[in-house]
């Protein structure tokens, strides 16, 4: 009777290994995502936030994993030579490569300080610091499409221009972030979904009011998106 309730409970365990497989077989990249997920934060980002089923203005939702890099790897990426004059390219390690390609969308954000540049009033400063932000964004894109072995869409969002401070270190003002977009429901409106799942971390992730209400364009009715 033992013999038998043993190689019952084999049969059930292979069966019930076999229906998984059959599942995993047939089931869509999202669908596994959401059974297995979440792939571990890499190295290169100091806080990583991930925001599931944020609705836009019409009910329909997206989830999102905003990351912010860690100093060490900002100083590399957002670096005058690199960002400008096609310097140096940083390195994503394995881990973060594993992120990357674990989206559906991913957005790059340009963000600029509040330098001013020698020579410029405020309102043409501004405009060029807002055009610099934007050339981060496409270039921080750049690097991840490197990063990336199958093809995921890549949205680039300028915040742009800090807002005055009057401090003298301003690099904090120039955080890189990456955000991925790891599920979405067919008409979802990522801006709004956006800026819901952004305003409502402020407190856990104070990066994310910076980004909303410090620099000039972030704290538009709309985003600003690179084309």
């Amino acid at each position: 009777m033992v013999h038998k309730l043993v190689r019952y409970s084999r049969y059930v365990v292979t069966v019930a290994w076999v229906i998984a497989g059959g599942w995993l077989a047939g089931a869509t990249a999202g669908q596994v995502r959401q059974a297995w997920y979440i792939v571990p934060t890499p190295p290169e980002v100091m806080k990583d936030v991930t925001v599931r089923n944020v609705p836009d203005e019409e009910g329909n939702k997206a989830t999102f994993r905003i990351m912010l890099f860690s100093d060490e790897f900002r100083w590399r990426i957002n670096s005058f030579d690199a960002v400008e004059s096609g310097g140096a390219r940083p390195q994503f390690t394995p881990e973060m490569k594993a992120v990357l390609n674990s989206a559906r969308e991913i957005i790059t954000v340009g963000a600029s300080s509040e330098e001013i540049p020698p020579g410029k009033s405020f309102p043409e400063g501004r405009v060029e610091e807002e055009k610099r932000a934007a050339r981060r964004a496409e270039k921080i894109a750049v690097w991840v499409r490197e990063a990336l072995n199958r093809p995921i869409p890549v949205r680039k969002l300028n915040v742009g221009h800090h807002a005055p401070t009057g401090v003298d270190e301003t690099s904090d003002q120039r955080r890189v972030v990456i955000i991925l977009v790891l599920e979405q429901d067919e008409n979802v409106n990522i801006d709004q979904s956006l800026r819901s799942a952004m305003a409502s971390q402020a407190v856990r992730a104070p990066i994310f009011e910076a980004l909303l209400t410090k620099y000039s364009l972030g704290g538009a009715d709309r985003f600003s998106w690179v084309p």
